[in-house]
């Protein structure tokens, strides 16, 4: 048996976009925090497919491709005619405008361990419409999350809290 190697989408995005175009599901592992809590980096992973642009909806996950070549998969956050807003769900800043040509692919499905979770699933919609909503609180909630963290780990060790 061969040796199975990890690469970087960077290198496999025209094989994935090649496949994509004949209507395939690519499934991919996720790398960097920026959206977390939703997607965790290198233990989850999604499922892409081709979307056109009117399909997409405020709250759908994409991948895009930037204007410097850099590939990132966030969330959209508002969404007209011609442009879209997209922000990491562990981000309080939105970026674009993002035209629709930059588009590569919607995230379907994630994948946690051996689940899979329907990003069109009531519950994760509406967890998602919240989290978007929260955007101007996320900074708070994560430090409190981190102190509530660090507290609790003091308490169960016996060390003192600082």
């Amino acid at each position: 048996m061969g040796e199975i190697r990890q690469i970087t989408v960077n290198k496999m995005i025209p094989v994935i976009e090649e496949l994509l175009e004949e209507g395939m599901r690519i499934r991919i592992t996720v790398t960097g925090s920026s959206m977390y809590p939703f997607l965790r980096d290198k233990k989850d992973s999604v499922e892409l497919y081709r979307s056109s642009y009117d399909q997409l909806k405020r709250g759908d996950i994409v991948l895009i491709r930037r204007d410097n070549g850099e590939y990132v998969l966030h969330r959209i956050v508002k969404k007209d005619r011609k442009y879209f807003y997209m922000n990491g769900d562990a981000q309080q800043w939105w970026e674009g405008p993002i035209k629709p040509k930059q588009v590569i692919a919607k995230v379907t499905k994630v994948w946690r361990k051996d689940r899979s979770i329907l990003c069109s699933s009531f519950l994760w919609r509406l967890a998602s419409i919240l989290w978007m909503l929260l955007i101007p609180f996320r900074d708070l909630i994560f430090k409190s999350y981190y102190h509530l963290r660090r507290l609790s780990s003091a308490v169960h060790t016996g060390r003192k809290y600082t």
